[in-house]
């Protein structure tokens, strides 16, 4: 019997093995990412689990896919005062630019055309809530030029080294995507 319950337990690690891999992105929604000007634009959904409480943008991060931030801001104070909240196109975050109550850690450096970046956002505990939690937004992208020499975003995939896709391009989705619908 001991040995049925380890076979059982080596089986089940390694089903999961994969599982667990593919669910260390540690994000709870895409970020969404749009263009103002010809700069990316970054919001969160109002999904449903944002709807039910109260909640607040507290920080943004743009890096290279490679490593390196790019571009970094949060929250001034904690009382969130004035503070624009980036849950829409119409009041998303646009690259390089302040918005109210927002304080810049790292100065943004201009975005270099198909290469691939990665945004991250954070929103948090609005105050007077009860609970202490934060949902996390992500996405990678990639600005580059439609046939008629405008900017258009794109994703930025990931096989042995990060690329952007062309516009019109999909990801390619390998067995466990298949598996999982990612």
């Amino acid at each position: 019997m001991p040995n049925f319950f380890r076979n059982y337990l080596t089986c089940c690690l390694i089903v999961m093995l994969p599982a667990t891999v593919i669910a260390r992105s540690n994000k709870d929604a895409d970020a969404v990412i749009t263009l103002r000007d010809g700069n990316p634009c970054f919001s969160y959904p109002k999904d449903e689990e944002i709807l039910k409480r109260p909640y607040s943008f507290s920080y943004l991060g743009v890096s290279k896919n490679t490593g390196g931030v790019i571009w970094e801001i949060q929250i001034t104070s904690y009382d969130r005062k004035g503070l624009v909240e980036p849950n829409s196109t119409k009041t998303c975050i646009e690259y390089g630019v302040l918005t109210p109550g927002t304080k810049e850690d790292k100065a943004a450096k201009p975005l270099v055309p198909d290469s691939p970046y990665h945004v991250f956002i954070s929103v948090a505990e609005a105050p007077g809530g009860r609970n202490s939690y934060d949902r996390k937004f992500a996405s990678d992208f990639c600005i580059t030029k439609n046939k008629k020499g405008e900017p258009v975003l794109v994703e930025a995939d990931f096989d042995k080294a990060w690329y952007c896709l062309k516009p019109g391009e999909t990801k390619k989705r390998g067995f466990w995507g298949w598996l999982f619908g990612k």
